[in-house]
C-alpha cells in the first residue's frame, strides 16, 4: 500500500517538476521576447544614444537569437522588423544591418524574412501607406549594402520601379494612364536610395540605365505645379524632385564621394568582417501594386528655403541648397517628424537629439526649416497648426541657448517677406507666432518690426499693406489668447494704435427715438423677469405693430446679445434659452437670418472674436444655415471686412459644420450614401461664384493702392478656399472652368482657378 502511495507521490512530483519547467521555459521566451522588442524599437531612436551603444546593441541582440528564433518568436521579429521600418524609415540601415547578422547563422529565417518585406512592400502600396513601402525599400537597398543579396537582384528591383516611368516615353503604353503622382513617388522611392549605393555600384551597367531612366523622367515629366504651391509669389519654390535629382547628380559628378559628418548612417561597416560570412539571397520576381482609379498618391512638393546667405547673413557650414547634404539633413528630420508627430516632447527629444550629434553642422537651422515649411505647405498642412507650434516651443523649452535665436530669425524673414507671400499661408503664420510668443510672455520683436512699416501709419485708416494687416491681425489673435492690458504693456507706443477697443457691446436701442426701441425695452423688461420663458417672448414679438419682421428680428437678436455680452458662456446661454424663438422668428428665410447675422455685427462692431463666436454657435446651433452665411459674407456692406481673418474662420467653420453634419447622414442613411453631398457642392460652388462675382466688380487699381491691396487679399482668398476644398472641387471642376469662360471674369481670377483644376486634375 506504502509502495503504491510512494509511487502516486513521485508521478505527481514528476507531474509538478514537468509543469513548472513548461512556465520556466514560457517565461524566459516571455522575457526573451520583451527584451528583443525593447532593443529592436530603441534602434530606430536618434534620442542622442551614442554611436557605440547602438552598436552594442545591436551586437547584443544578434547575440540573443544567435541560438536559434522558435516559430512564435520569428512572428514576432517580423511583425516588429516591419513596423518598426515603416516607422522609422530613415534608420532602414541599421535593421538591414541587423537581418544581415542574423543571416550569418540562420539563412533560414532571414529567406522568410525576405519574402515577409516584399509581401509588405505590396500591401502597404495597396492601403497606401506610402512611408512604410518607401521604408522597406530602402531596408532592401541596405540589405545590399549589408551583403544579404546580390547586386543583380537589388537592381532588378529598382527597376521594376521605375518601368512605368521609362513607359512615360511610349505613349501607346497603357501605364502612361496611371497619375504622375504615382510615377513621382516611384521615381523618389529610387532617386532617394541612389546615395545609398551609388559609390558600389558606379559603373555597373544595369546601375547607369537606371541614372538615366531617371534623368529622362524627370527632364520630361511636368512642374507646373511649382508656381502654385509657391509660398512666395516673387520667388518659384524648385520642385522636390527636380532638386533631388540635382543633388543626386552632384553627388554623381563628384563619384559619389561621401558626404562628411556620417550623414548616410552606414552602421553595418563596424560588422563588415562578421557580415561577409552571410549567404546572398536572390530576390524572387516583384510586382507593383496596381494603380487604382480614385487612388491618392503623395501629392508634388516645392522645397522650401528660408535660411541663407543673403538672408540672415552667413551661417557656418549650411549646406547649399543643390548639395546633397541639405537633402540627407532634411530627409533625417522629416521622418522624425512623420514618426513622432503625435508625441512633441519624443519629437523634440529626438531632434535635439540629432542636432546634438552633429555639432559641427547648423541642425537647428534645419529643424526650424523643415517644420516652418511643413507648417506652410501648400495646398494645405499635413497636420493642425498646433502640432507644429507646440513642437517649436518643445524645442525651445529643450534646447534655450540655441533654437529660440534661430526661431526669432526665421520670423524675422517670414515678416520681411509678407509682402509677396501666399495669402493661404497667411492666417497659418498668424496663428503660429501668436500662439509662439503666448508661450514666452508675448515677448517677440515688436518694436523692430515697427520700425519696418512705411510711415506715416493711421492706425484708424484701412491700411492694407500686408505688413500692416499682419501686425493687425497678430495683435488681434494676441487679445484672443491673453487680455487687453496685457497686451497693451507688450507693444511699444508705435503700435498701440493697432490695439482695436475693449470688447465692449455697442447696444443702439438705448436711444429711445430709434425704430423698434420700444419694442428693445418690453424685450428687455420680459427677458429680464422670472417669469420669462420663449413662449412670452414669442407673443410680445408678434403683438407688437409699426415695425417689419427683420427689424423685429434684429431688435430681438440684439436684446439676447445685450443681455449676454459678460462672456461667452452667458451669451451661448441665452441664445439656448431663446432656440426656438430665433427658430420661429428666422427658419428657412434668408433675409430673416440676415437680420440676425445683421444684428450680432450691430452689437459687437468693435470684436472681431465675438462677432465669428455667436455667428459659428448660431449655424452649429441650426438657427443660420450656410448659405446665409455666405450671402452675407459677400454682401456689398462687408467689402472692407473681406480683408479681415474672422470672415474667413467663418466661412470655413461653416463649411466644415456642413460636412459633418453630411457625414452623420450618410452614416444613418446607409442606403443612399450621397443623400446631402449635393448641399456641400452645392455652398461651394456658391462660394466660389460669388467670390468671382465680388473680384470682378473690384474697379482695376495699380499696383501699391488700397484697391489693389484689397483685389489681392480676395483672390488670394479665393486661392485657399480651393485648396482647403481641393477634394470637394474636383467633382464640380467643369463647373469652374465654364465659371472663367465668362468675359466678364477678370483674367487673373480664371488664371487662378484653370491653375487650381489643372493641379487638381
Amino acid at each position: 500500500m506504502e509502495t503504491k502511495t510512494s509511487g502516486r507521490r513521485k508521478r505527481q512530483d514528476s507531474a509538478d517538476g514537468e509543469e513548472e519547467a513548461d512556465l520556466r521555459l514560457k517565461r524566459t521566451a516571455e522575457t526573451k521576447a520583451a527584451t528583443v522588442e525593447r532593443l529592436m524599437r530603441g534602434l530606430g531612436l536618434q534620442d542622442g544614444t551614442s554611436l557605440e551603444l547602438r552598436l552594442a546593441n545591436l551586437s547584443y541582440l544578434a547575440y540573443l537569437l544567435s541560438k536559434g528564433i522558435s516559430g512564435e518568436l520569428k512572428k514576432h521579429i517580423m511583425s516588429l522588423l516591419i513596423t518598426c521600418v515603416g516607422s522609422h524609415p530613415g534608420q532602414a540601415s541599421v535593421y538591414a544591418t541587423f537581418v544581415g547578422l542574423l543571416n550569418v547563422g540562420d539563412f533560414d529565417f532571414v529567406s522568410e524574412c525576405l519574402s515577409f518585406m516584399l509581401q509588405k512592400a505590396y500591401e502597404s502600396m495597396h492601403t497606401r501607406d506610402w512611408s512604410k513601402c518607401r521604408g522597406v525599400v530602402h531596408f532592401l537597398v541596405d540589405l545590399y549594402n549589408c551583403q544579404v543579396i546580390p547586386s543583380s537582384s537589388l537592381l532588378n528591383l529598382l527597376a521594376v520601379f521605375l518601368k512605368e516611368c521609362e513607359a512615360l516615353r511610349d505613349p501607346d503604353d497603357v501605364v502612361v494612364a496611371a497619375p504622375q503622382t504615382r510615377r513621382d513617388w516611384l521615381a523618389y522611392c529610387v532617386l532617394s536610395a541612389m546615395p545609398l549605393i551609388g559609390k558600389d555600384l558606379e559603373g555597373e551597367a544595369a546601375f547607369e540605365k537606371l541614372m538615366v531612366s531617371l534623368q529622362i523622367y524627370i527632364k520630361k515629366r511636368c512642374a507646373m505645379h511649382t508656381t502654385m504651391l509657391s509660398v512666395w509669389r516673387d520667388l518659384k519654390q524648385r520642385d522636390y524632385l527636380e532638386l533631388l535629382w540635382q543633388q543626386v547628380d552632384g553627388l554623381r559628378q563628384e563619384h559619389w564621394a561621401e558626404p562628411e559628418h556620417q550623414l548616410i548612417p552606414r552602421l553595418y561597416m563596424a560588422f563588415d568582417e562578421t557580415l561577409s560570412h552571410g549567404q546572398m539571397h536572390y530576390i524572387r520576381d516583384f510586382q507593383l501594386a496596381p494603380h487604382e482609379q480614385g487612388c491618392r498618391y503623395p501629392p508634388p512638393r516645392v522645397c522650401f528655403r528660408i535660411f541663407s546667405y543673403d538672408s540672415v547673413g552667413e551661417i557656418h557650414h549650411l549646406p547649399s541648397p543643390v548639395r546633397i547634404e541639405r537633402h540627407l539633413l532634411e530627409a533625417q528630420i522629416q521622418d522624425m517628424l512623420h514618426s513622432f508627430h503625435k508625441e512633441r516632447r519624443i519629437c523634440a527629444d529626438s531632434l535635439l537629439g540629432y542636432a546634438a550629434s552633429k555639432p559641427q553642422l547648423p541642425v537647428y537651422h534645419c529643424i526650424v526649416e523643415v517644420i516652418l515649411g511643413e507648417m506652410l505647405q501648400l495646398p494645405t498642412a499635413q497636420w493642425i497648426n498646433i502640432n507644429y507650434g507646440a513642437l517649436l516651443v518643445q524645442l525651445c523649452k529643450g534646447q534655450p541657448d540655441k533654437v529660440p535665436q534661430v526661431v526669432v530669425q526665421a520670423m524675422d524673414i517670414l515678416f520681411n517677406r509678407l509682402g509677396s507671400m501666399s495669402v493661404a499661408c497667411f492666417d497659418r503664420l498668424v496663428n503660429w507666432v501668436s500662439h509662439h510668443i503666448s508661450n514666452f510672455g508675448f515677448i517677440c520683436q515688436w518694436s523692430k518690426w515697427a520700425q519696418s512699416l512705411p510711415s506715416p501709419i493711421d492706425p484708424s485708416a484701412s491700411n492694407l499693406q500686408p505688413k500692416v494687416v499682419f501686425l493687425r491681425e497678430l495683435i488681434k489673435k494676441c487679445l484672443r489668447l491673453s487680455y487687453q492690458q496685457r497686451i497693451a504693456e507688450m507693444v511699444p507706443d508705435t503700435l498701440a494704435g493697432f490695439l482695436p477697443p475693449p470688447t465692449l457691446p455697442h447696444f443702439k436701442f438705448v436711444d429711445e427715438k430709434l425704430p423698434g426701441a420700444i419694442l428693445s425695452k418690453s424685450l428687455l423688461e420680459a427677458m429680464r423677469s422670472k417669469q420669462s420663458c420663449p413662449e412670452m417672448i414669442s407673443e410680445i414679438i408678434s403683438a407688437t405693430t409699426g415695425i417689419g419682421p427683420l427689424l423685429k428680428i434684429n431688435v430681438f437678436t440684439q436684446n439676447c446679445l445685450h443681455l449676454g455680452s459678460k462672456s461667452f458662456s452667458h451669451t451661448f446661454a441665452i441664445l439656448s434659452k431663446y432656440h426656438s424663438v430665433f427658430k420661429d422668428l428666422a427658419a428657412g428665410d434668408p433675409e430673416k437670418q440676415l437680420a440676425i447675422l445683421n444684428g450680432i455685427f450691430d452689437v459687437w462692431v468693435a470684436s472681431d472674436q465675438y462677432k465669428f463666436v455667436v455667428s459659428e454657435k448660431l449655424v452649429k446651433m441650426e438657427i443660420i444655415d450656410p448659405n446665409s452665411v455666405v450671402n452675407w459674407i459677400f454682401d456689398p456692406m462687408m467689402r472692407q471686412e473681406l480683408t479681415k481673418m474672422y470672415v474667413w474662420e467663418l466661412l470655413h467653420s461653416t463649411v466644415r459644420h456642413q460636412k459633418r453634419v453630411q457625414h452623420a447622414i450618410e452614416v444613418v442613411d446607409v442606403d443612399d450614401p450621397s443623400a446631402s453631398d449635393p448641399i456641400v457642392k452645392g455652398i461651394l460652388l456658391s462660394i466660389v461664384q460669388r467670390f468671382v462675382k465680388t473680384l470682378s466688380g473690384a474697379p482695376v487699381a495699380d499696383e501699391g493702392t488700397e484697391e489693389h491691396y484689397w483685389f489681392q487679399w480676395v483672390l488670394g482668398r479665393l486661392q485657399e478656399t480651393l485648396f482647403i476644398y481641393a477634394d470637394d472641387c474636383k467633382t464640380f471642376s467643369c463647373k469652374l472652368l465654364k465659371i472663367c469662360e465668362t468675359s466678364e471674369v477678370r483674367p487673373e481670377i480664371s488664371k487662378t482657378i484653370e491653375a487650381f483644376v489643372a493641379y487638381i486634375m
